[in-house]
């Protein structure tokens, strides 16, 4: 019986292997997800960090390196395996280019590298490393964030337009100030558990402006070039980005008609920006506002374009910010446990346009920086994992 047993051995063997007359099964081809996280993995550099090849403002690193790394932290590494010691050493690169003030972002005295945002998911990076050691970091980092926020400390009036918002957080000239930042930094308070009352309630009077919101008595900021009026009746449940920096509002604006002023019109990447803001700022999910955007989503759920995002207007934002809104989309989308086939529909739309060694990039416009691989594939990755 034992040497039948030694004999059958090779054969077992055979079978587990796929069969004594076969090739062997190949191993599973590797997901977009994985092939992108390897990719990013592949681009940090030996400080800990990743730094941007494509533009000087990125190149310290401050604000890319939380943000990568936030992105691939969200990966459970049974999806997608981490190098050894990589996460650490992102952290470390946190930590050391954090100033005494809490802030990172401003490891160059004369060259600011997007404070808000770096502090904001510096935050959220080290929170969800749970390292207990790093709390009195986080607190200051917190604090940093508050200090940020536009309210009386900042010379800002309750009659505002920035009132509760957040900006870029350069020192002296706000800088752009917009739906973007102020979810960033919402969502590292409330991560952190340092979102208090106060705070919150300056964030979500900001929020109604930018959503338009009836409740809001503020007179809604002028296009320019367009005749004065009233534009208080124009809440759709979208937002827009911006009420301080139009310019910036890719949406453009919908022209003054019958007595009514004309106004910025809600399109998809800021109203999933406030989608999120509102659910980190302590709104319920079955308050009025956080229904009515995600009735807007629902209404607009496109993911070849950004809703609301003119295609002939004089710059092509519409293919500027495409990776961007998919990465915010899908955060939004997960945040309320929205159902049906569009996480499908999103591996679908990414799948023809994955670099053979896994990266993304924008070819179409740089305009929001999407040339960037580093950043692009970092979209492509929050997208890919929520």
């Amino acid at each position: 019986m034992r040497r039948l047993s030694l004999c059958l051995l090779p054969l077992l063997f055979a079978a587990a292997c796929g069969g004594g007359n076969g090739p062997p099964t190949p191993p599973p081809k590797p997901t977009m997800l994985q092939r992108a996280c390897q990719w990013l993995w592949m681009q940090q550099s030996e400080d800990g960090g990743w730094h941007s090849p494509t533009y000087g403002l990125m190149r310290s690193g401050q604000s890319l390196t939380p943000y990568v790394l936030h992105a691939l932290m969200s990966v459970p590494v049974e999806k997608a395996q981490r190098p050894e010691g990589g996460v650490e050493r992102a952290l470390e690169f946190i930590r050391k280019n954090t100033n005494t003030e809490g802030c990172l972002g401003r490891a160059d005295p004369d060259i600011a590298d997007y404070p808000t945002h770096a502090t904001a998911y510096g935050v959220r990076c080290l929170v969800a490393a749970g390292n207990e050691k790093d709390r009195p970091l986080i607190k200051r980092m917190c604090a940093c964030l508050k200090a940020l926020q536009f309210g009386p400390e900042r010379g800002i009036a309750p009659d505002s337009v920035r009132w509760g918002g957040w900006g870029f957080g350069s020192e002296g000239h706000p800088g752009v100030m917009d739906i973007g930042h102020t979810r960033h930094a919402l969502q590292a308070l409330s991560e952190a558990g340092e979102l208090d009352r106060e705070t919150a309630e300056r964030a979500q009077a900001f929020l109604r402006m930018v959503q338009r919101h009836p409740d809001d008595k503020r007179p809604q900021p002028p296009v320019p070039g367009e005749p004065d009026g009233d534009a208080s009746d124009t809440f759709d449940g979208g937002f827009y980005f911006s009420p301080a920096d139009t310019g910036m509002n890719k949406g453009w604006f919908e022209p003054a008609v019958n007595g009514r002023a004309a106004w910025f019109r809600s399109y998809a990447t800021p109203t999933c920006d406030g989608l999120l803001s509102l659910l980190a700022a302590g709104v319920a999910r079955d308050d009025g506002r956080v229904k009515a955007v995600t009735e807007w989503l629902d209404k607009h759920p496109g993911l070849d374009r950004p809703a609301g995002v003119p295609t002939d207007g004089p710059s092509p934002w519409y293919a500027a910010i495409h990776h961007y809104h998919l990465a915010v989309r899908a955060e939004a989308w997960a945040a309320i446990g929205r159902g049906g086939d569009w996480r499908a529909e999103l591996e679908r739309t990414l799948a023809p346009t994955q670099r053979t060694d896994g990266s993304f990039v924008n070819e179409d416009s740089p305009l929001m920086k999407e040339d960037d691989p580093v950043l692009c594939t970092t979209f492509c990755v929050i997208a890919l994992a929520n």
